[in-house]
């Protein structure tokens, strides 16, 4: 059973991700290469095409999550909080090519650290039960962070690179919160306390999105299953604390966890960074796109921006699985060896990806 804001490293940031990239507009179209794309292509149209094999996605995926095809929404008006949408975006700015200059960052250093670091982290393990039944809290933190870990190395240098960037904003969000909750373990009354904020908040939400999902169509018994552990977890209370205080802001967490760098707010300022991929802003997309001899890239990360988010992915992985195997193996010494050990490979990575990315 499972029982940093700095204007000098902002700026040199964006000097160096501004090389050779050019927001212009294209004359070439991007299309799938495959024969019987193309001749369904030429039939429907790319986007009649790609919305049909969207429909075969969801049709196929509804039978698993339950969630098609809502019921009508209750009388009462939706949770759904929208605000008007404001133009932020002037299409008459551009950047022309004689204004680009060349691109001499180099991530190449960051990538054989980064995989010497996954090298060391592969090395050890430890079973969540070898000293009895573990909290749920720390088995997530373990294999959560190898697996998302895993995810960031298969994918960084692939078509889907930018799922390596979210990987590495989710470590280091996660990496903050563990950190804030497992600060001062001597103090166990602050623990406890932070413990209770720590799991309320997680309550809270679940409660929150279970009532969103039902206020908007969807059947109660579909949006309870997907909050529904396995049956191996002894769930605890599900009673929220009355006059709960909510975790503290992520920011506020990341500079926490900064505190031992030189520049303690580097690391808010690279997770607002990560945030502009995850959130699809211009700053993102330029970081996502590259043209070479006229040619558009869209699925490449560029230097600076996969530097940034190797370094954290290592730091915030490093952070986590340390201290759930700690928590796991009740600090015994192959555990504390193998802690060192990823937080040494972890500042190494960070000692070169610092010169790509500027930032600390």
């Amino acid at each position: 059973m499972v029982r940093w804001w700095t204007s000098s490293s902002t700026a040199a940031f964006f000097v160096g991700s501004i090389r050779s990239r050019r927001v212009v507009a294209s004359g070439g179209y991007i299309w799938p290469r495959t024969a019987a794309v193309r001749t369904a292509g030429r039939r429907f149209g790319f986007l009649g095409q790609a919305m049909r094999l969207t429909e075969d996605v969801v049709a196929a995926a509804r039978a698993v999550h339950g969630l098609g095809d809502p019921k009508p929404a209750s009388a009462a008006s939706s949770k759904v909080r929208t605000r008007p949408r404001q133009l932020r975006l002037r299409p008459e700015v551009l950047v022309a090519p004689s204004s680009v200059l060349p691109d001499i960052a180099d991530a190449g250093p960051v990538i054989a650290a980064a995989e010497e670091y996954d090298a060391f982290l592969s090395s050890w393990h430890t079973s969540p039960w070898a000293h009895g039944n573990p909290k749920l809290a720390s088995v997530l933190a373990y294999a959560g962070a190898h697996s998302t870990f895993a995810t960031v190395m298969f994918t960084y240098d692939q078509h889907a690179a930018v799922t390596a960037v979210f990987g590495a904003r989710m470590l280091l969000e996660e990496a903050a919160r563990f950190t804030w909750l497992t600060q001062d373990p001597e103090d166990e009354d602050a623990f406890v306390q932070r413990s209770t904020r720590y799991f309320d908040e997680f309550r809270a939400r679940k409660k929150k999105t279970i009532e969103l999902f039902a206020g908007n169509g969807v059947a109660l018994a579909a949006a309870q299953k997907l909050f529904q552990l396995p049956d191996p977890v002894v769930e605890g209370p599900e009673t929220i604390s009355k006059g709960r205080k909510p975790l503290p802001p992520i920011d506020e967490m990341l500079l926490l966890m900064g505190a031992p760098y030189p520049e303690p707010g580097w690391l808010p300022v690279a997770y607002s960074l990560l945030s502009q991929v995850t959130h699809s802003t211009p700053i993102g997309l330029v970081h996502m796109a590259r043209y070479r001899e006229g040619v558009l890239h869209a699925h490449t990360v560029s230097p600076e921006m996969l530097a940034l988010a190797l370094d954290v992915a290592c730091l915030g992985s490093a952070r986590l699985i340390s201290l759930s195997a700690l928590m796991l193996t009740h600090g015994d010494d192959a555990a504390r060896q193998y802690a060192l050990g990823l937080e040494e490979r972890a500042l190494a990575v960070h000692d070169i990806a610092r010169l790509v990315h500027w930032l600390d």
